[in-house]
């Protein structure tokens, strides 16, 4: 554990439609199944202790990483990853860097 808090937080929440069409790409873009760091907000910890269901499919991505992801993706799924990015980009342009932290649950 880092002797300061982390400073990574739970911004905003992104619910998608169709889990396994995300799921499919990001197993297509070579992104899937990279373990969750260890310095998560104490917000999203939360989430994953309280959510109903197995918690599955986890992953994070990058602002480099939602590139690859719209390379692949279907139009509806694409506009999603631009928004994905452009709330990213927001906070990176502000100096903070920035990680889409996703896990599926069934």
């Amino acid at each position: 554990m880092p002797a300061q808090p982390s400073p990574w937080q739970a911004e905003a929440r992104f619910m998608v439609a169709n889990a396994d069409e995300l799921l499919e790409l990001l197993e297509v873009a070579g992104v899937a199944n990279r373990a969750h760091p260890p310095q998560l907000s104490t917000v999203v910890s939360a989430d994953l202790l309280f959510e109903d269901g197995d918690i599955t499919g986890e992953t994070w991505l990058t602002r480099s990483d939602l590139a690859l992801l719209g390379a692949h993706a279907a139009p509806e799924m694409g506009e999603r990853i631009n928004a994905w990015d452009a709330f990213s980009r927001v906070f990176e342009d502000a100096g903070h860097a920035t990680r889409l932290i996703v896990w599926f649950i069934r």
